[in-house]
This record gives structure tokens, sequence and C-alpha cells, in this order.
């Protein structure tokens, strides 16, 4: 399948583990360990309890500028993300 692909297959699944890790461990250095699956001891994590209630508030995008890009098939599903929103931001 990689030959068939010309890429190889097994580094997408580290790949998006390695994205998580260190984005966790910086969490948990400045706010605190967790205190169960849902619970945080520091004030970060418990001021996000019932996050998902409060108003949602308009914002201004802010402008920038990427560089172009030539072979969409080289792009990470993130980055891809961002081309397409600059496409939309774009048009809009």
């Amino acid at each position: 399948m990689e030959l068939t692909l010309n890429r190889p297959l097994q580094w997408f699944v580290y790949q998006l583990h390695a994205n998580e890790l260190p984005l966790r461990h910086l969490f948990a250095h400045v706010n605190g360990t967790t205190t169960g699956p849902r619970s945080f001891t520091g004030e970060i994590g418990k001021s996000l309890a019932g996050c998902e209630k409060l108003p949602v508030v308009s914002s201004t995008p802010i402008e920038y500028t990427l560089c172009e890009v030539t072979n969409k098939k080289d792009l990470s599903t993130d980055q891809l993300s961002t081309q397409v929103s600059k496409e939309v931001l774009y048009v809009t």
C-alpha cells in the first residue's frame, strides 16, 4: 500500500499522538494534574467547567499571509484546513 500511495503509512498514527502529547504535558505543568477523567486541580481547568454554557462572543479575523502551495497533496490535515479557511476568507 505504501508503494501505491508513494508515502509511508506507519508515521500517521505516531504524528497524531505526537501532536497531543506536548500540549497535554504543558497543560499539566501549568495547571496541575487531573484528579479524574473529568476534573482538574488548577485554576485553568476549574474555570473550564461549564464553558459550553458561556455566550459566544464576536471576534475579528486576524489578517495573515501564507505562502502559495503548489501541491495540496503534500499538506497535513491541519495545513489543508488553514489553506481552505484562507480561501474562504478571501471569498467572503
